[in-house]
């Protein structure tokens, strides 16, 4: 599959191999799948195309793109149109608003899907993290495993794993020389696994092969946040959770000296009274902390990440949908209104990198992109397929985040990260929206994009919607 990938400068296992219309060849195996099919109006005509398509504003070669849809993805259109520059079958509308030219595509009877398919593949879990540092292994069947996470394989080469590069998984078989080596600053993609003999090799884009044991396969969260539509807070109580790595510490009084009844493991989540028990505003209650009718005590520096109750935007309407972030908690929530529907951790820019404050719209959206440093960034990266991305600002996005799993405390150049589970709902459910076999859409006057809140505890904040690309 050929996509068109925006390039962003962010300022700031088991493996197995399922062969085409066959069975597992072994316990190890890679398997794209589409999450669910794409919402459709009954009437439309499914079409494909071997190369991408563009979504254009009018009828025109020169119009304004509006979308890509992904190379050898099916997508609907409804009547052919009048227009120019694009030989029979012509111009037609899209799914979605927009115009496509047919030229080169032809009818399907495979129906569209909402982008990205899904790779099935086991990454580490953050848990094996120390282990799998030691002994170079991962546990590839767990208890817990949810194998269709993320779009690709992800891995780099780091300390002993060394990267080797072949130029096809049969030289490697074969016993040929690697190319190179992976470089050491790069996060690298990997769109399949082979099982051969000589044991699971992760294949790119172009053919070329690594071994899967000589690339340190990225450890993926779990972590998915608060669905609130399903699990609804009581009223005088906070969703919040725990951020200490080492599990918050749950106290018997309101203060650091006090002991330490209980531990909450990581990223678990938890409730708080919603109002603080000392004046400076960091220590939580938990009615039944240490056990029924026992409370706890919990603080928001050291252990726990919660939500912060702010006001509705004057201008969103009591049904529209909207993003609020809160910088000082690292958390983000989805409202309709004044009413909160999904809240989660992320992690935002560190002290030398801000993500800016203000009020934006999403300008537009990707299912994944690569992200680079400045050319003249003291810390420099580049990192590949980075998945669900939405920008809000130039150089600035929410986005799915592989590399780290330390939702709830600052550490991106000033980005929005977000575990890739809840990217993913979140770029389904905002707008602009992605149709189905669409890659990427930019925000129109017909689909304007969601507003976006990024502010630090209650501290109002200017509206920077109109300039936007500063």
């Amino acid at each position: 599959m050929r996509t068109v990938i925006l390039m962003i400068l962010c300022v700031a296992g088991g493996i197995w191999v399922l062969q085409d219309g066959g069975e597992p060849n072994s316990s190890h195996a890679v398997i794209h799948t589409a999450p669910e099919p794409a919402p459709s109006a009954p009437d439309g005509v499914r079409w494909i195309s071997a190369q991408t398509v563009a979504v254009r504003t009018q009828p025109k070669p020169t119009a304004t793109v509006r979308a890509w849809i992904g190379a050898d993805e099916p997508f609907l259109v409804f009547n052919h149109v009048d227009g120019r520059g694009c030989p029979p079958p012509g111009w037609a509308n899209a799914e979605g608003g927009g115009f496509v030219c047919l030229q080169g595509s032809h009818r399907t009877e495979e129906a569209p899907v909402r982008l990205p398919r899904l790779v099935r593949f086991v990454h580490p879990d953050p848990s094996e993290w120390e282990d799998y540092l030691r002994t170079m292994n991962f546990d590839h069947d767990p208890p817990n495993k949810l194998d269709a996470m993320v779009p690709f394989i992800y891995a780099k080469r780091w300390r002993n794993w060394k990267g080797f590069n072949y130029a096809s998984v049969s030289a490697y078989t074969d016993g040929q020389r690697p190319l190179r080596r992976l470089g050491s600053d790069r996060k690298y993609h990997f769109v399949d696994a082979v099982s051969t003999e000589k044991g699971p090799v992760l294949v790119r884009q172009n053919g070329a092969a690594v071994p899967a044991d000589q690339v340190h396969i990225y450890p993926l969260s779990k972590y998915h946040g608060w669905d609130l539509n399903k699990e609804p807070i009581p009223p005088g109580f906070l969703p919040a959770w725990a951020v200490d790595y080492e599990g918050a510490a749950v106290h018997t009084e309101p203060s650091h000296r006090s002991p330490v009844g209980a531990r909450i493991p990581h990223h678990e989540p938890l409730m708080v009274e919603d109002e603080p028990v000392d004046k400076a505003g960091h220590w939580w209650m938990m009615p039944n902390g240490l056990g029924p009718g026992t409370p706890g005590y919990v603080n928001d520096q050291t252990g726990i990440r919660h939500w912060v109750p702010s006001s509705e935007l004057s201008d969103v309407g009591p049904g529209e949908l909207w993003l609020d972030v809160d910088l000082e908690q690292q958390v983000l929530a989805m409202r309709r209104g004044a009413n909160l529907e999904f809240v989660t951790l992320v992690s935002t820019g560190e002290r030398e990198s801000q993500t800016p404050r203000g009020i934006f719209a999403i300008q537009d959206k990707a299912i994944w992109t690569d992200m680079g440093s400045r050319p003249d960034s003291d810390d420099p990266y580049y990192v590949e397929k980075v998945p669900w991305v939405m920008h809000f600002k130039t150089r600035y996005a929410i986005h799915g985040t592989f590399w780290h799993w330390g939702f709830g405390h600052t550490a991106s150049h000033g980005c929005i990260n977000l575990s890739v589970r809840d990217a993913r709902w979140i770029f389904d459910r905002i707008s602009p929206t992605t149709w189905g076999g669409w890659s990427s859409v930019r925000s129109t006057q017909q689909d304007p994009g969601t507003t976006v809140r990024i502010r630090r505890g209650i501290a109002p904040v200017p509206d920077r919607r109109k300039n936007s690309k500063g």
